[in-house]
């Protein structure tokens, strides 16, 4: 197989689904909210109990982000980009990539609530008790993946492409009929609509990670003509979004190189 380097930036804060059994908790003295140094506009950390780690080599009883050897995993990539080709995915690997202690960061996550009410539908944090560390927005890592030949990657990375461009217009498609009365709401949804209009067209744009909402997570064939469908009826509670940037998390540039 052919060893081939790729550059990966990322466009919104990338999470890897955290696991359950890694989770830390204040109460177990796992961390102090004394530690927590960080001046982050997008974390209130006074009021946090538990905090997911991101993916980090070896096992640690405290939280340690300044001595933790974090990582993406080499999965996340290849599920990224054999999503619509799981024929393909006994031809490819991909090494995990070594992520710099500068490139996570501690936040909250947001998502849409109440959605159903125009009264009270509003973006915020979802859980705010829980913290979830994240590859944060410019962040760039540069990893491998071992195919046959470089156009093989090259077709890869194509529907890999293809999908997130459905994915991006399909979220546009159901955010258009969300309605709301408050201002801060319409704000955030006004702007996710706009930033995600600038580049759902990007030939270099993909979807990697977790929290990235349902809509970009699966295809809806004909999502246009499907609007009044009922799985459009059912995500309601499915819409993340990085406060960062106004992006879905999850979306990256991947460049052969």
């Amino acid at each position: 197989m052919q060893k081939i380097k790729y550059k990966l930036t990322a466009q919104s804060s990338l999470i890897v689904s955290p696991r359950m059994n890694t989770a830390l908790y204040k109460e177990l003295d796992e961390f102090s909210l004394k530690q927590l140094t960080t001046n982050d506009n997008y974390l209130d950390k006074d009021k946090l109990n538990i905090i997911y780690p991101f993916y980090q080599y070896g096992e640690y009883t405290k939280y340690a982000p300044e001595r933790a050897k974090y990582y993406l995993p080499g999965s996340s990539i290849k599920g990224a980009l054999c999503q619509k080709r799981s024929s393909d995915s006994g031809n490819i690997m991909v090494d995990d990539i070594k992520v710099s202690n500068d490139d996570v960061v501690l936040r909250n996550l947001y998502k849409a609530q109440y959605v159903n009410d125009e009264q009270k539908a509003d973006f915020a944090a979802f859980f705010p008790n829980v913290g979830v560390e994240m590859i944060k927005t410019r962040a760039t890592l540069t990893g491998d993946i071992y195919v046959k030949d470089k156009n093989y990657a090259i077709s890869l990375i194509k529907s890999a492409n293809d999908s997130a461009k459905k994915k991006l217009e399909q979220m546009l498609v159901y955010l258009d009929r969300l309605k709301g009365q408050k201002e801060h709401f319409l704000l955030h949804l006004n702007c996710a609509k706009f930033k995600i209009t600038a580049i759902k067209d990007s030939d270099d744009i993909f979807l990697v990670g977790g929290y990235k909402g349902l809509l970009n997570s699966i295809e809806i064939e004909k999502a246009q003509q499907e609007i009044n469908s009922v799985i459009f009826q059912e995500i309601n509670s499915a819409i993340f979004l990085d406060q960062e940037t106004g992006l879905p998390h999850g979306i990256v540039k991947i460049k052969l190189i």
